[in-house]
Order: C-alpha cells, then structure tokens, then sequence
C-alpha cells in the first residue's frame, strides 16, 4: 500500500510493508525542493519515519501520514510565521 501527496510545498510518500502476523512497518519519507526547509541536507530529506504498525491495513498508513502533516503544520507554521 502507498500513499503519495504533495502537502504544504512538501512531497510526503508513505508505504506499508506487510510483516508476519499481519503487523507491519510504516514508512514515510517527506522531501521538498525548498532548500530553506530541508531539515538534512546530506539526504535531501526533511522528515523519515519508520513506524511498526499492529496491522497491515491502510487506516494504520492513514494515521501515521497524518501524524507527518502535523509535524509539517508545526514546523511550517514556525518558519512562515517568522
């Protein structure tokens, strides 16, 4: 399963990799082509998350996407604000 959406000028690409016993790893990675936003950049990423998730269904992908846009709001709010 993969999610992919473009969110407040940052690309958020999300996958969920299925594991034994229907648990799996959530994985989203967050770049942009802003260089002022970039948090690292050796990588060119601005956020990675690696999440085990309790199963491989879309709604856990769903939550821990969300969980990235609230970090983008917070962090995004911060550096417009300034």
């Amino acid at each position: 399963m993969r999610i992919d959406q473009s969110y407040r000028r940052f690309d958020i690409a999300a996958t969920l990799s299925p594991l034994p016993g229907n648990r799996a790893i959530a994985t989203v990675d967050v770049t942009t082509d802003d260089p002022a936003r970039i948090a690292d950049l050796g990588t060119g990423y601005f956020l990675q998350i690696r999440k085990w998730v309790e199963s491989n269904d879309v709604a856990q992908l769903t939550v821990v996407f969300d969980e990235c846009k609230v970090a983008i709001d917070h962090y995004a709010d911060n550096v417009d604000d300034a």
